[in-house]
Parts: C-alpha cells; structure tokens; sequence
C-alpha cells in the first residue's frame, strides 16, 4: 500500500461510506431587520468599504459582518465581528446550517445574511430544533426500551465517581490495553460535562471491543447517557468486532441495534471490512439488502443498494455488483425520485467510480448539475482512472473539479499513479500543477491539508526511485515546510522521515527527524501529540518496523501521562490502548 493510500485507509470509502444526513428542519425566512442604531457605524463602514475602527487598512466584507453580527447574538459565534472570513465563522456557519437542517457548505453569503437576520424567527428555530432533539433523544430512548436485549442500556445506574486513591504508575511502567482503558474510563468518569463524558465513552468501547473485550465494551455503553449515542455506541462495536475479525460477534452486536438506520450502517460496515479482509461478506450484504429493501426513502434505499454494489464487487460477485447498481439506478431515475434525482444519481456514480468504471460513472454524472453532488463523484472518477493507468484522462476528469482543495488533492493522487507506471517526469509536472492549486486554496487547514498530501506524494514519487538520496524527498521536505497546520507539518516530516530510512537514505532521514522533533515542539495540544504518535507507531506496524513502532509508542504514552484534563486524558489513554493492540510482541 503507498503512502497516500495508507494515509486513507480506515477512512469511508468515497461519498458511499460516509454518514447520511437527515435534514430535521429547513429554516426558510429571509426577510431582513435592521440593525440596532448602535451598529450603524459598522454597516456604513462596510457598505462603502471602510476600513474597520482601530484597525486601519484592514477591509470589511458587509456579508461577512452582518453574519457573525448574527450569529453572535444566537451564541453560536464569538469570535471577532470584524467583517472577514475566519476558518471560526466557517465554524460558526456549518453550526447553524446543521442545526437548521440545510446544506453545510459554511458559505458566507447574501441569503445566509438575510436568514440569519430574521433575529426572533432564529430563536424561534433554534427553540424547535431544540423540541426535534428532545424528540430524537426520547424516540431513541423508547426504542431501547422496547427491545429486550438493549433495555438494560437505557435503565443502568449512569452515575459514577472516579477512584481518587488509584495509582496509574504500573500501567504507565508496564502497559497493556487493559490497564490503559481500565486508567482511561477511570478519567472520563471524571468528565464533567455529560456530552464530553459521551464523546469519551463512545471512544473508549471501541478500543475495548478492538482487544476483544466485548462485554466491557457493553458495560461502557451503560454508561453512556444520550440514547442516541447508545445507538451508535452498538453500530461502533459491531464494526469494531468485524476490524478485529469477529464476525459473526460483529453480526450478533449489529442484530441487537433497535434503530433501523444504524442497524444498516452497521450491517454494510461489516461487510466492507470483510470484503476488505478477503473475508466471505454475504451474510451482512444480505442482511443489509433485506432492510434496505423496505426503507420509505428511496434516497436511502439508493444510497444502501449502491453501498452494497460496491462491496460486492470487492468481494469478487460482479454479478451481483451489477444487480444492485442497475437496481439503484432505475430506483434513482423513478418518477417518485424526480425531487431527489440528482442526489440519487451521485450515490449511483460513486459507486461505479469505486467498482473502477468511471466512465460509466462520469456517464451518470451528466444528468447531475448540482456542484456538492458532481464533487465526491468526480474525485473517486479520477482515482479511478489514476489507478487504471490512464493519466491523461485522470488529468481531465480532475481539471473539472472545480473546488481546488479537492483538485489539489486528487492530482496529487495522479502524480504518484503517473510514477508507479515509470512516468516520473509526467508524475513531478502534475505535483507542480498540485501545489500550485494548492498555493490557491482560502482557508489555512484545507490549505495545510493539500500540501500535506503534496509533500506525501512526493515522498512516495522518492521511494519509487532509485535506493539511496533523491531530490524528491528533499521536495517533500521543503513542500512540507509551507504546511501551517503544526500537528500536520510534524506528522508528515515523521512519514517522509520513515520513507527516507526504507529507501537507504539515512543521512535525509536524520536531517528530516530532527525538523520533525522541532515541528512536533510546535504542537500546543499534548493530546495532539498523542494521537499523532500513535498513529505514527502504527504506521511503523503496518510495515513491519518494530523497533520505530514502539519508540514512537513510547513517545505518545510519555504525553499521555502527564495530561491532567480528564477529557483529554480519557482520550489519550484510550489512543494508546488501542495502538499497543496493534503493535508487535517485543
């Protein structure tokens, strides 16, 4: 597996495997109010385009300003009003757009402002978006209720004090993932915000169904309190059970799930990591099939038939692959489906992009207009092509893909597909066209983001070369260095580090860990640095380097120990159980 490719594995494959969102409420008033007299200063100043008081020079956007005017007086914002685009007002704006049920683009613009502006009619929104969570939780709740095998869930004593006397100084000395979760879950019932205590839990039973703990993994969903999350919490451990092997474990934890939706979602996950595995996945893709079959959206119905394509056809079943995308497909072009058309027929493309016939797919996509819909659909199209060795459609299809944050991306994919198939020249024209996308990019972490994937690409197009030093990596180093994201600069320094060792290079492989060591310096969150460590030790794993995989363990648990926030503990704690689950006997 290359490097970029590892980056993405675990990651839903394409637009298929990603959550499907349900829209509970559409907030549709634009009228307008006036702003409060003491405001008027502001908008004049931002009509004509003045410069901001006590900020000379710097220019105002009236959108811009009359959004984060609103959004901070709906508590959903409280950063600087001062009028221009901050990754916080993007922030702020998908916050509101996912509360109010409409697409997340976090695009500041006119009919934004004029919603937002309705001021009583927001909190008229927000106090029935509040009733439709109230709503969800208690469906969610009766739902446990009424099943047998999920009741005790819901009913278990959720109140628990952590043991102030414990010591974890063994655990730290001589680690395993029990004593870590054990040292973990002791953190987060420290946690004093329920909501954050969840989030923690959620993570927790993971790791504890991952080392084969399943019934401490249910004892910790009893404690959770959102019964919404208890849903989830079941869906992650059948998936977990699937990743560590256990099927038919995975299927008996999914069949208890009361809520249809995630009992799906649990299903199609365990078939695609079986199919992923090399394992036999019929059992979940029929079961996955038959709830499907009786879904009332039939955009759902599209979405699952698609999923269930394309796990087939990793599984080897093209005819069965076939039966399901054609069944999608004429669902998706249904006279009932006329609404909803375009987003059925990009669920249909995308599974054709993933079963590796993007033409097919790029045929599809013509009857969608919709750029949200297009996006997804052409990135996996592109890859595709990529893979099958045909660059110069790959480059084709990618130069339609008008959002250059996933433009950049996907050429960077491109280079390193181009240098697999002994084009190196062709493979570094395509990287510069990358970062020159990329220098193009608004916002700094989608920006550090496709730089990041450049300087991997790189790194990948130096492996492939000759053993020894090469000036692709010096590349990747210095592509690297214009990542302003930390955590990003100093993970991707490590990995260019690790690749510079296996192909011989170890003078650049110390020059490039000792900008590493600075960048990781850099990190201000200790359970950043965490987290990053384990995934490197992980990587180390992966293929089969010992040595660098448990000093980089080491290095994660080390941080680990000294975080005092029980939340960030819980979490770190948690990470490094898990990753040690993944590490070679010493």
């Amino acid at each position: 597996m290359t490097l970029v490719r590892k980056r993405l594995a675990g990651a839903p494959r394409g637009v298929l495997g990603a959550a499907l969102a349900i829209a509970a409420l559409v907030a549709t008033e634009t009228a307008a109010v006036a702003a409060p007299a003491a405001d008027q200063g502001w908008q004049v100043a931002a009509r004509r385009g003045s410069e901001l008081p006590g900020d000379p020079g710097a220019r105002v956007d009236e959108v811009v300003l009359r959004i984060q005017r609103a959004l901070a007086a709906a508590n959903l914002y409280d950063g600087p009003v001062d009028g221009r685009m901050s990754p916080e007002t993007e922030k702020a704006i998908r916050t509101y757009q996912r509360r109010a049920g409409i697409p997340m683009d976090g695009m500041a613009t006119e009919a934004l402002a004029a919603q937002l502006e309705t001021g009583p009619k927001v909190q008229d929104l927000l106090r029935r978006l509040e009733r439709a969570r109230e709503d969800t939780v208690e469906a969610a709740r009766q739902a446990l209720l009424n099943n047998p095998q999920t009741r005790g869930l819901v009913t278990a004593d959720k109140d628990e004090i952590a043991d102030p006397t414990r010591d974890p100084t063994p655990c730290f000395q001589e680690p395993s993932p029990q004593c870590l979760l054990g040292e973990a879950l002791e953190s987060a019932k420290a946690i004093f915000k329920p909501e954050m205590r969840d989030w923690a839990l959620g993570e927790i039973l993971v790791a504890q169904a991952n080392a084969g703990f399943g019934e401490k993994a249910i004892e910790t969903v009893r404690r959770i309190q959102d019964p919404r999350l208890i849903m989830v919490a079941l869906r992650d451990i059948a998936r977990a059970e699937a990743s560590a092997g256990r099927g038919s474990q995975a299927l008996a934890a999914a069949e208890i799930i009361p809520d249809g939706f995630k009992q799906l979602e649990a299903y199609a996950a365990i078939a695609d990591i079986q199919a992923g595995r090399g394992s036999n996945a019929s059992e979940a893709v029929d079961r996955l099939l038959a709830i499907a079959g009786d879904l009332d959206d039939p955009v759902k119905r599209v979405a699952f038939l698609a999923r269930a394509a394309v796990i087939l056809s990793r599984s080897g079943d093209a005819e069965g692959a076939e039966r399901n995308v054609a069944k999608a497909e004429t669902v998706a072009r249904s006279e009932a489906l006329r609404p909803s058309r375009e987003t059925a027929l990009r669920h249909v493309a995308a599974a054709l992009a993933e079963m590796e016939r993007p033409a097919q797919a790029l045929a599809v996509l013509k009857d969608v207009e919709d750029d949200s819909d297009r996006i997804p659909v052409l990135v996996s199209a592109a890859t595709a092509q990529a893979r099958a060795g045909d660059a110069r459609q790959a480059l084709a299809t990618a130069e339609g893909i008008e959002a250059v944050r996933y433009r950049s991306v996907v050429l960077a994919r491109i280079a390193v597909a181009q240098a697999e198939a002994g084009d190196r020249a062709a493979a570094l024209a395509t990287v510069d066209t990358a970062r020159r996308a990329a220098r193009s990019i608004k916002f700094p972490y989608a920006r550090s983001y496709a730089i990041s994937r450049i300087a991997l690409a790189l790194a990948e197009i130096g492996a492939l070369g000759a053993k020894g030093p090469n000036g692709e990596f010096d590349r990747a180093v210095t592509t690297a260095g214009d990542i302003e994201d930390n955590r990003l600069r100093a993970h991707v320094l490590w990995s260019i580090a690790a690749e510079r060792r296996r192909a011989g290079d170890m003078a650049g492989a110390g020059r490039t860990e000792s900008k590493a060591r600075k960048a990781t310096a850099e990190v201000k969150s200790a359970l950043s640095r965490v987290w990053m460590f384990g995934e490197i030790a992980a990587s180390h794993a992966a293929a089969q380097e010992a040595d660098f995989a448990w000093a980089a363990f080491a290095r994660g648990l080390e941080e680990a120990s000294h975080i005092e926030n029980a939340w960030g503990r819980a979490r770190a704690l948690t990470k490094m159980a898990a990753t040690l689950t993944v590490l070679p006997a010493r």
